[in-house]
């Protein structure tokens, strides 16, 4: 309906005629309709019920139209307007778009059904004109006649498609030629008020009606002229006695002065609107793609937060009035950060593309699905709160993402992390609702990742916390908080001390002294890992060049490096840069890095450590055996120590698969010429079933726990030991 009304607003604006009162009426039934009933329209984004990929408490009446799964419908629907309209629009419009399926032909024939009413608007005219004696009544119903036969005959030769046979299908000038024979014939059957009937009729059927140029309401005013001189001089040879030909020739003269003044007018009138109707259109685009870049994100095409909010606030509106349940869900896809540090963001762009279309494609007509920034998503659906049916609802997004296992040719494993909150139990405001579906997430990653975990009262208690340890990691640095602890590393043969491993500790303000497993995942999700890894560098060769000029034996430092900081472009430069700036020897620093870390991307691991290498830096695996190493790319890895994990070492000797994987462990390494170290010795029974299958090196509390520097320095001294690595 509003595509006609605008069609009918565009056709009436130079019409003298009831036409403004047909678009005032056609106005007022769609604002009413819209006003009474705006809140029963489809939100933006909504999908339809039907789709049977959730159970559906009940279907809504009113989906989205295909394909625009995220646009909203411009108009009411019929069944909206109020029955105090008599105008059902719906019957109007499916009137006016009968044509066979062409949408040209359907313009056609709206343009000739707007056309005709100018006729229309003529039979008052005539009517009052007999009525008041200004014209023969007799003569004035024939005119009437004529102009519903004429319309009739062209309203046939749109509905049949003849029209089409013209070289104008829109038939204006055939318009044009017969509305003016009608007139003519009127003008010469009337035996007076000739002028009444030509002006009215000339105005109302004329420059009323079609959108001309000038050159066009030029040649048809010559037509008019040319017309109404015949009916002057058929008058002058059949009718003599009824005309006064003076008279009618200075009609005849007067028209001829006004008419290419008319029509000079007349065209540029018509170019004007022609020119605002474009400058309109070019506004409402403009204003839809400002609309569309201020509510959607550009890379997936998704609503963005901010039309999301919106949505929200409306959907809550809705569930508070019909007191129904509404369900939201928080996304976050699970090491997305890791994608983006190695294989670069506009691989990680891509990802994310991908995964909005698989979660996009998994969600009902009537839901809606939405970017927030980043690598978060959420949904809201609608008449949704049963737990059994959002656990289903989860279990099918976690499904759809999991099976993106491949873009572009490069294989990968992606997951998703969901949390789950409900209206009204969970909340009644947006705010309240994401926050609660947002620490639900938290803790789905914190079980894991890879799952769901709806919101509970319990949960938010862990929220400050969490939120205070993340300050303090990003004041730590800034504090001095960190503190570097060491533990010796032992000659299984003759119990020397060949180097220590750094660990990294925090000493809280208020918590106290924590371990690595209290604050690293944090560190690790909020990329504050870098910055700390680097610290730890730095005071480590600082105190390794403090170790050497005190006189103590040269010892190898081992210092952990994080999966994001070995993918750190910058990593060779920046350890390069620390090396000198510090004064120590690079043979001295050895870097701990986890099988998974290099089995990531193999090539790229191969071509870093070569370059860590060659710089001097040793280098070992640290937790063997736990991840999935290919022994075809372990040999060509630049290694020079493999450490057996303790997972391994806990149950020696008793259990016989671990004395088993130890032993192939130790032959391997020793095959590939590469030193073993076994970590977490605790008791005399592990240390001798490692001694026994050849382990090279252990460290554990057997020997010693990690030391502050000074203990380590009074440890060294104490035990009269010399460094034998070098």
């Amino acid at each position: 309906m509003g595509g006609m009304c605008r069609i009918v607003a565009r056709q009436s604006n130079a019409i003298g005629s009831p036409f403004p009162l047909y678009v005032r009426i056609v106005r007022t039934a769609q604002q009413r309709g819209l006003r009474d009933t705006r809140e029963t329209m489809p939100p933006f984004g909504h999908r339809d019920t039907r789709y049977s990929g959730y159970p559906v408490e009940s279907a809504k009446a009113v989906p989205a139209p295909v394909g625009q799964a995220f646009s909203r419908d411009p108009g009411p629907r019929s069944a909206q307007v109020r029955p105090g309209i008599r105008l059902d629009e719906s019957t109007v419009m499916k009137y006016l778009s009968m044509a066979g399926g062409d949408p040209e032909q359907a313009a056609r024939l709206r343009r000739f059904v707007l056309a005709s009413a100018a006729y229309a608007a003529c039979v008052p005219l005539v009517w009052l004109a007999s009525k008041f004696n200004l014209i023969a009544r007799e003569p004035a119903w024939i005119l009437v006649a004529m102009m519903v036969v004429v319309n009739v005959v062209l309203y046939a030769v749109f509905r049949t498609g003849l029209n089409r046979k013209f070289s104008d299908p829109n038939l204006t000038w055939l318009q044009v030629f017969v509305g003016n024979v009608v007139v003519m014939y009127a003008v010469y059957s009337f035996d007076q008020g000739r002028a009444v009937v030509l002006n009215l009729s000339l105005v109302a059927l004329t420059f009323g009606v079609f959108h001309f140029t000038t050159r066009e309401f030029v040649k048809a005013a010559l037509q008019i002229l040319a017309g109404y001189a015949a009916v002057i001089n058929l008058l002058m040879f059949f009718k003599p006695e009824t005309v006064n030909v003076y008279h009618e020739w200075f009609q005849w003269a007067g028209l001829a002065a006004v008419l290419p003044l008319f029509a000079v007018i007349g065209g540029r009138i018509s170019g004007l609107r022609q020119r605002l109707g474009a400058s309109n259109e070019e506004l409402r685009s403009a204003l839809g793609n400002v609309r569309q870049i201020a509510t959607h994100d550009h890379l997936t095409g998704l609503p963005n937060r901010v039309l999301f909010n919106e949505e929200l606030q409306r959907a809550l509106a809705r569930a508070e009035r019909h007191a129904r349940p509404v369900g939201l869900f928080f996304m976050d896809l699970d090491r997305f950060k890791n994608i983006n540090d190695t294989l670069g963001h506009q691989f990680g762009d891509r990802v994310l593309q991908e995964a909005a279309k698989r979660l996009s494609s998994c969600v009902r007509e009537g839901d809606i699905i939405a970017r927030l920034g980043g690598d978060e998503f959420v949904l809201l659906v609608e008449e949704q709160g049963d737990p059994a049916a959002l656990t289903e609802i989860a279990r099918k997004l976690l499904a759809a993402v999991s099976e993106l296992r491949k873009i572009d040719g490069q294989e990968l494993n992606v997951t998703l992390s969901i949390g789950i909150c409900a209206y009204p139990a969970d909340g009644r405001d947006p705010k309240t609702l994401l926050s609660g579906a947002d620490i639900a997430m938290y803790r789905a990653k914190d079980r894991g990742r890879n799952g769901f975990c709806f919101y509970s009262a319990e949960l938010q208690s862990h929220t400050p916390e969490k939120l205070a340890l993340e300050a303090g990691l990003r004041h730590g640095l800034e504090r001095g908080e960190f503190r570097v602890y060491y533990q010796p590393k032992i000659d299984m043969t003759s119990g020397a001390i060949t180097g220590v491993e750094a660990l990294l500790r925090w000493q809280h303000p208020e918590k106290g002294l924590l371990l690595p497993e209290k604050f690293i995942h944090l560190a690790e999700e909020t990329g504050l890992i870098v910055p700390i890894g680097l610290w730890t560098l730095r005071e480590v060769c600082t105190r390794a060049k403090a170790w050497k000029e005190a006189g103590l034996p040269r010892m190898p430092v081992a210092v952990n490096l994080s999966a994001l900081q070995f993918r750190e472009e910058q990593l060779v430069p920046q350890l390069a840069e620390i090396l000198k700036s510090t004064g120590t020897e690079a043979g001295i620093l050895e870097l701990e890095i986890t099988e998974s870390m290099v089995m990531r991307d193999p090539d790229v691991a191969v071509k870093l450590m070569r370059n860590l290498r060659a710089m001097g830096v040793h280098l070992t695996i640290d937790d063997f055996g736990t991840g999935y190493s290919s022994l075809g790319y372990l040999k060509l890895f630049p290694i020079n120590n493999l450490k057996v994990d303790r997972s391994f070492v806990r149950d020696l000797p008793h259990s016989k698969d671990d004395v088993a994987i130890t032993r192939a462990v130790i032959a391997m390494a020793h095959s590939l010429e590469m030193n073993v170290i076994a970590e977490g010795v605790e008791l005399r029974e592990q240390l001798d079933v490692l001694r026994q299958e050849g382990c090279d090196e252990f460290q554990g509390y057997l020997c010693r726990p990690p030391l502050v520097e000074e203990e380590l320095i009074r440890f060294i001294r104490e035990s009269g030991t010399r460094g034998t690595l070098s």
